[in-house]
C-alpha cells in the first residue's frame, strides 16, 4: 500500500452505497426519540462529513436539502474525482469535496458545523488519526452540534477479530496480483481450516456462522471491511472517552429502536439495564445483552433536554409516510427484544391513513378511530411503526418544493450510471431528504419515465393532500 494510505484500503473503491442514517432528518427524528434538542436546519445550516467514500451520501443530502452546506473530505483521489463528477452532473452548487487527509484538512478555513458525521471509519484508521478527527470535531463542531459515529463493536466482533487477522497474514503472503483476489483467497483459507475440522471454529459455533456471512459480501466490502492494517473493534465506553475530549456526550443511536429500552433490551435484562446509572455502562449492558457487532452513535455538545412542552411539539409537527406497501406492513414483527404484536386498534388506523399519503402525528391523533386513545399512545405506536421501518419522517414541504428540481438533475445522473453498468443503490428523494434504497433493475425501468415527467415519479409518497405541512 502507498505510505499515504497510511495503512487504509486505497486499491479498491469503496462501496456506491447511500446511507440514509447520516441525513439531518433522521438524527433529529433519533433526538427526538431521546427527548434531546436538534439544530434548526430551516434557515440555513452547515454539514460535514469526515471520509465520504465515493460521495453518493454526501450529493444526496446536498440534493435534496439546499438550505444547507454541505462539505466533505477524502485521502483517495479516485474517490474525489468520482464524487466530483457525481456534483458536477447534478450541478450540485451547495457542495464542497476536498482531496485531504484528517490531519490536511485542519489547516482549512471551514465554517462551524451544525453536523459532523464519520461512517465507516473510526474502526479502520490508525489511533493517530482518531485523535485528529476528535481535534476537527472539537475545532469545528458548533454549541448544540451533533455527531454521527458509527463502528465495529465488542463483544460481538470478538469472534471475527482472529479471524480477520488470519485473512490479514494469509493475504499478506499470497501471491494474487490485487487486493481483492487476495482477500477472496483468503476467505477461501478460512473456510479450509474450518471444513478440516479446526478447534476455533469447532468451539466457536457464532464465529462459524460469521465465516459463512462473508460469502454475502461483495469485494469491496470485503476488502474494505478487513484489509485495513489499523482495524479494531471498539467498546463504546472507549469512544465516550474520546468524544469527551471534544466536550461531546452521548446522546442516542441512529438506529431508532436502541433509542427505546422497551423495544431493545431483552425482558430478563431490562432490570439490570436500568439499574445502572452511567450511561456509558448502560449501554455496555446493551451490548453483551444483544452482542452488538455494530454502532451508531451520536453525540452532542451540549446537549439540551427538551421540556414536556417542546417535546409535545416535536412530535405534532413530526410528519411521517408509509416506507413500505402497506401489505408489507405486518402486525406480528421482530425486534431485538423478540417478536411484538402490534396494537391493531391503534396502528391499523394510522396505516390506513398514511395508505392515502403523509400524515403530521398530529392528524394521526386526531383520527376518528383513535378519538378514545391518548395521544401519547399514538405517539408511542408511530414511534413503533418507525423503528420496525414502517414508516419514515419527513422533511417540511417547503424544503420538498425546494429540491424537486435538484433531486431529479442528480437521479438523472444516477440512471446513467445505471444504464452504463455501475452500481446504483439509491435515488435521491425530496421527501425524506436523502436518499431511498432502489434496486438496479428498478432504476432501469425508472430511467425513460424520468424523462418524461418531473418530481411527481419520483420514489416516495407524494408531498401533498391533506397530509401536508
Amino acid at each position: 500500500m502507498a505510505q499515504w494510505s497510511e495503512g487504509y484500503v486505497t486499491e479498491v473503491e469503496y462501496i456506491a452505497d447511500c446511507f440514509p442514517e447520516l441525513a439531518p432528518a433522521h438524527l433529529d427524528l433519533a433526538l427526538l426519540h431521546r427527548g434531546i434538542a436538534f439544530p434548526d436546519t430551516h434557515a440555513g445550516f452547515n454539514y460535514l462529513e469526515l471520509g465520504f467514500g465515493q460521495g453518493i451520501t454526501l450529493a444526496m443530502l446536498a440534493a435534496a436539502q439546499p438550505q444547507g452546506r454541505f462539505f466533505g473530505n477524502d485521502f483517495n483521489p479516485s474517490h474525489v474525482l468520482g464524487a466530483r463528477a457525481l456534483a458536477e452532473s447534478a450541478r450540485l452548487d451547495n457542495l464542497t469535496l476536498f482531496e485531504d487527509s484528517f490531519a490536511e484538512l485542519a489547516a482549512r478555513d471551514l465554517p462551524p458545523m451544525d453536523y459532523i458525521v464519520l461512517h465507516g471509519i473510526y474502526s479502520w484508521v490508525s489511533a493517530e488519526n482518531r485523535g485528529h478527527i476528535v481535534a476537527l470535531i472539537r475545532r469545528l463542531l458548533k454549541t448544540g452540534g451533533v455527531v454521527y459515529v458509527s463502528y465495529n463493536a465488542q463483544p460481538g466482533w470478538a469472534p471475527k477479530a482472529p479471524m480477520q487477522r488470519a485473512m490479514m497474514e494469509f493475504a499478506a503472503r499470497h501471491g494474487a496480483e490485487t487486493l481483492a483476489e487476495r482477500f477472496s483467497a483468503a476467505r477461501d483459507f478460512l473456510q479450509s481450516l474450518s471444513r478440516a475440522g479446526a478447534a476455533y471454529f469447532a468451539h466457536n459455533p457464532v464465529a462459524q456462522e460469521q465465516l459463512d456471512g462473508l460469502w454475502d459480501l461483495n469485494d469491496a466490502y470485503l476488502v474494505h471491511e478487513f484489509a485495513s492494517e489499523n482495524w479494531v473493534a471498539l467498546h463504546h465506553a472507549d469512544v465516550v472517552r474520546d468524544m469527551a475530549a471534544a466536550k461531546l456526550s452521548f446522546a442516542g443511536s441512529s438506529t431508532l429502536a436502541n433509542n427505546f429500552p422497551l423495544f431493545s433490551i431483552p425482558p430478563e435484562i431490562a432490570a439490570l439495564y436500568q439499574s445502572a446509572e452511567d450511561p456509558a455502562m448502560r449501554e455496555m449492558i446493551r451490548d453483551f445483552a444483544v452482542n452488538t457487532q455494530f454502532r451508531r452513535d451520536i453525540f452532542v455538545r451540549g446537549a439540551r433536554h427538551l421540556d414536556a412542552t417542546a417535546l409535545d411539539g416535536g412530535y405534532r409537527e413530526l410528519r411521517v409516510a408509509l416506507r413500505r406497501p402497506l401489505a408489507d406492513c405486518a402486525f406480528e414483527a421482530r425486534l431485538p427484544v423478540g417478536t411484538v404484536n402490534l396494537d391493531c386498534s391503534v396502528c391499523e388506523p394510522i396505516l390506513a391513513e398514511l395508505a392515502k399519503g403523509p400524515r403530521s402525528v398530529a392528524e394521526l391523533a386526531a383520527l376518528p378511530g383513535l378519538a378514545k386513545v391518548a395521544p401519547s399512545t399514538c405517539v408511542d405506536s408511530v414511534n413503533l411503526l418507525l423503528c420496525l421501518r414502517y414508516l419514515v419522517a419527513l422533511q417540511p414541504c417547503e424544503m420538498t418544493a425546494l429540491a424537486c428540481e435538484r433531486t431529479q438533475a442528480i437521479n438523472q445522473a444516477m440512471m446513467t450510471r445505471a444504464v452504463a453498468g455501475r452500481y446504483v443503490a439509491a435515488l435521491a428523494s425530496p421527501l425524506i431528504g436523502s436518499g431511498i434504497e432502489v434496486d438496479r433493475g428498478d432504476v432501469l425501468f425508472l430511467a425513460p419515465v424520468l424523462q418524461e415527467h418531473r418530481c411527481r415519479s419520483l420514489p416516495g409518497p407524494r408531498c401533498s393532500g391533506p397530509g401536508s405541512a
